[in-house]
């Protein structure tokens, strides 16, 4: 099983070492934005010091989200196994379809855990830097996007073991991913009217638009991710019992 692991972690690591470079600069943007707030140019104007310390969880979560959704956006290592024969040649040896189904769900699990610690850390760094309080609720709000990570990512594994071609795959997940605009241009669009104050800071008017359903949040992405987790992997193994090479 740890062959199995870090031969996954060979065929991905260049993806992820992007996808941590975009949150490494992401990150850094954020920082330096936060700075000249308090020192920089941006202290000189009130105004635009007041629009942003109201967007603050643009600077707390933007960062977590690039990278928790790059690194579960990525599922390619089925696929680079399927083109290079190993899926096949895999099936021949004493290995079962549980451990090499398994080696896949723990791969992803393990990316997908290592980029939630990252964002813990960046959420400390952020908030010890500039004196802001650590809040539970930050926290939570972080695991949340972990979740919505897990579910992306489990989701398009377990199609990856149905799918005979990558493109499927990707066809599929895009589709699905465009109802969730449709949905909140559906919520927000009888609320626009609201936008026409002229004090209204469109990114504080977004978020006030969700504190209705904010707490229901985090226990609706925990459990679906748990059923992500467990459905996926069993359907998983008998998808890749089925497959066809």
């Amino acid at each position: 099983m740890k062959g199995l692991i870090y031969k996954n972690y060979l065929v991905t690591r260049k993806y992820y070492f992007m996808a941590f470079m975009f949150f490494f600069i992401m990150a850094l943007f954020m920082i330096l934005i936060r700075l000249s707030m308090i020192c920089g140019n941006i202290s000189h104007d009130p105004e635009a010091v007041d629009d942003l310390t109201r967007t603050m969880w643009v600077f707390r979560y933007m960062p977590c989200a690039v990278v928790i959704l790059g690194f579960a956006g990525y599922s390619e290592a089925f696929f680079a196994d399927l083109n290079s024969g190993w899926a096949r040649f895999s099936r021949t040896t004493s290995l079962s379809t549980h451990q090499i189904v398994g080696s896949y769900f723990l791969s992803e699990g393990i990316v997908l855990s290592f980029a939630y610690i990252i964002c813990l850390l960046y959420l400390v760094i952020f908030c010890l830097s500039f004196g802001d309080k650590i809040s539970l609720h930050y926290i939570t709000n972080i695991t949340s996007l972990f979740c919505f990570g897990v579910i992306i990512q489990y989701f398009n594994l377990t199609l990856a073991m149905f799918a005979q071609k990558r493109q499927t795959v990707q066809l599929i997940s895009v589709s699905i991913a465009l109802i969730f605009p449709w949905l909140l241009c559906a919520y927000i669009y009888p609320r626009m009217k609201e936008l026409e104050n002229p004090d209204t800071v469109l990114l504080e008017w977004m978020a006030q638009q969700f504190e209705p359903i904010k707490s229901y949040i985090f226990p609706v992405m925990l459990l679906f991710a748990v059923i992500f987790t467990v459905g996926g992997y069993f359907i998983s193994v008998k998808g890749l019992e089925r497959r066809t090479f």
